[in-house]
C-alpha cells in the first residue's frame, strides 16, 4: 500500500527538456495551492523553454552536467523529493535508476499506451489515422512507456482536425489532469495490481 496521508507540504521536483508547458501549469497549481505539494526545482537536461518558465515563477532551475544521469542521481539524493514527475523530459532513465526510485518517477505521455510509445506519440497516432486517442499517465520502469498505469483519458479525434489541433486538445488534458493526478499519488492510498494501479485499497 502507498500514498499516505501528511502533516506537511510533500516535495516534488520537475524534469524538462522542452517548452515546459507541463511544468508551468503543474508549479502554478502548486503555488496557488491546488497541487498540495511544493516544486522545489525544476531539472533539465539542456538549456529549453522550461528554464525561462521557472524564473518568472521563482522556481530553481538546475541544467544536469555530463553525465547527465550521474548528476541526476546524485541532485535527487540531495532533495530528496517525495515524487519525481517528468513532464517531457526526453531521456531514458537507465534500468538502475529506474529500480533504485520505482514507484517515485511518473511521467505523462501523450497516446494511449501501450499504443504509440516513445517519441512523436501524437504524430503516430495521427498518421495511423485512430479514431480516439489519449493521455497516460504511468510509473517509470526500465521499459520505454512500459511502466504500470495510473491515469488515462481519451479523447475522441474529430474527422476535420490537423495535426496542430490534435496537439493542442491533447496538451488541454495533459494540463487539466497531470497536477490531479500527482496531488492524489501523494495523498491517496493505492496499491500496484497487475499492469496498474488500483486506488483506495
Amino acid at each position: 500500500m502507498y500514498g499516505v496521508l501528511r502533516s506537511e507540504l510533500p516535495n516534488i521536483v520537475i524534469l524538462a527538456s522542452g517548452n515546459g508547458s507541463n511544468f508551468q501549469v503543474l508549479a502554478e497549481k502548486s503555488l496557488n495551492g491546488e497541487l498540495q505539494a511544493r516544486v522545489k526545482a525544476l531539472i533539465v537536461d539542456k538549456p529549453c523553454g522550461a528554464i525561462e518558465r521557472a524564473n518568472k515563477l521563482g522556481i530553481d532551475s538546475i541544467v544536469l552536467s555530463k553525465p547527465w544521469y550521474e548528476n541526476f542521481e546524485h541532485l535527487i539524493e540531495d532533495i530528496n523529493p517525495d515524487l519525481i514527475v517528468l513532464a517531457g523530459f526526453m531521456r531514458i532513465i537507465p534500468e538502475n535508476l529506474t529500480q533504485k526510485y520505482f514507484l517515485k518517477i511518473v511521467n505523462i505521455h501523450p497516446s494511449l499506451l501501450p499504443s504509440f510509445p516513445g517519441k512523436d506519440a501524437i504524430k503516430q497516432a495521427y498518421e495511423y489515422g485512430v479514431k480516439v486517442t489519449g493521455i497516460t499517465i504511468h510509473f517509470v520502469d526500465a521499459g520505454i512507456d512500459t511502466g504500470p498505469i495510473i491515469f488515462q483519458k481519451s479523447l475522441e479525434v474529430k474527422e476535420d482536425w490537423d495535426l496542430e489541433t490534435l496537439e493542442r486538445n491533447i496538451h488541454m488534458l495533459e494540463h487539466d489532469f497531470y497536477w490531479r493526478v500527482v496531488n492524489d499519488l501523494l495523498y491517496k492510498p493505492y496499491k500496484i495490481q497487475g499492469r496498474k494501479v488500483v486506488w483506495g485499497v
